[in-house]
């Protein structure tokens, strides 16, 4: 244990240090992050300062009961007509992925699975420890060794107890998987999400090279650094991405991208890192 005693000031020099003032005759110091428990500030000592991976960024444990639920509902979609459609033949399997995951979002070991009927369009979990997790479902066959389709994935956070979630299977749609990097038009320089002025959104379009009318706009936080998009239809699109400020102007346009094409069932297309020029940096 590292510990640190000042007689005469309460000044601690190291990131992480907590100071204790209850004693009138010295103050004591300690460091939260050095893999040491320092009873009774800290009840934990990860290593980090990370909140949600068991110890929290003030060195207290977290909450974790060992038996909690994720409820998770299904549906099968047309997204053209938002109408319900049945399992496909074939495919009378829905399994429950609930990944744990730590205070930064890497899995950490094994998914559990639960399986239950594809018509059930519902299902619990068996029990699982107290942990966020990355959940989804997939619609498989009975075996569940062939898959038809995957949801997107959720993060469920069951430390305070049980949780649901709801995903949505698009028959005959997918989505657009991306991140942006904002760089100076004139100095090809890194730029924040502030520096640019980028503080109303990253706007991303995308039009169906076949019908135009067949279009959609999507608004992200600059800050978020990377997004997947609303459902489009199956199909090849045009795409666009700015970033606007506080009053919608467009403050940069990053080169546009042709021919992406959109699959189904669900699935995600990644069109990798889009780089926008900001002008007059």
């Amino acid at each position: 244990m590292r510990t640190l005693w000042i007689l005469a000031l309460g000044v601690c020099l190291l990131p992480g240090c907590f100071i204790d003032d209850d004693d009138d005759d010295h103050q004591g110091t300690y460091y939260c992050g050095d893999r040491s428990i320092d009873p009774p500030f800290e009840t934990c000592d990860d290593g980090n300062a990370l909140d949600g991976d068991g110890c929290s960024s003030t060195c207290q444990t977290e909450y974790e009961p060992q038996n909690t639920f994720i409820t998770a509902s299904w549906s099968l979609k047309k997204f053209a007509d938002n109408g319900i459609v049945p399992c496909p033949p074939g495919y009378d399997t829905a399994a429950i992925y609930s990944q744990p995951i730590n205070g930064d979002g890497t899995s950490t070991g094994m998914p559990y699975v639960d399986l239950y009927d594809c018509s059930a369009q519902i299902g619990t979990t068996a029990p699982l420890p107290g942990s966020q997790y990355l959940s989804w479902v997939e619609i498989a066959n009975y075996s569940n060794t062939q898959t038809y389709a995957k949801s997107l994935s959720a993060t469920v956070d069951t430390r305070q107890g049980d949780q649901t979630a709801t995903f949505n299977i698009f028959v005959d749609a997918g989505f657009f998987q991306f991140a942006w990097t904002l760089v100076g038009a004139n100095s090809s320089s890194t730029l924040t999400c502030a520096q640019a002025g980028a503080t109303g959104a990253i706007e991303i379009v995308a039009t169906d090279v076949n019908n135009s009318t067949n279009a959609n706009t999507d608004f992200y936080t600059c800050d978020d650094g990377t997004a997947v998009t609303d459902p489009f239809l199956a199909g090849t699109y045009t795409v666009s991405v700015k970033a606007t400020d506080s009053n919608d102007a467009v403050v940069g346009s990053a080169a546009t991208l042709t021919n992406k094409v959109i699959q189904s069932p669900n699935l995600v297309t990644n069109l990798g890192t889009v780089t926008i020029p900001i002008t007059g940096h």
